[in-house]
């Protein structure tokens, strides 16, 4: 597995134990940083989540506060399936 899929994988997993999913419920692009190496932020947030928002696993949204993200009900089923994959302890039925 690539070092981009596992990423992806992780926050797409940090957003769906959020419950962040669909455009009224989003968290700043902030909080999905925090969640790797700080020498790994600039890599998550100038390459990742850019492909994420063109590949539509995420959503965006503008606040007073920033970009905020969430995840795209209408890929639901895909990100199940990848969530499952990397996963599968956590993900076994819902």
């Amino acid at each position: 597995m690539k070092i981009e899929e596992e990423i992806l994988a992780a926050i797409l997993r940090k957003l769906f134990v959020m419950k962040k999913i669909g455009r009224a419920v989003h968290t700043p692009i902030e909080n999905i940083q925090k969640s790797f190496p700080k020498h790994m932020r600039g890599y998550v947030n100038k390459k990742v989540i850019p492909q994420m928002i063109k590949e539509g696993f995420i959503v965006t949204g503008k606040h007073n506060y920033g970009l905020g993200v969430s995840l795209n009900p209408e890929r639901l089923n895909d990100i199940r399936k990848i969530l499952k994959e990397n996963f599968p302890d956590q993900f076994v039925d819902f």
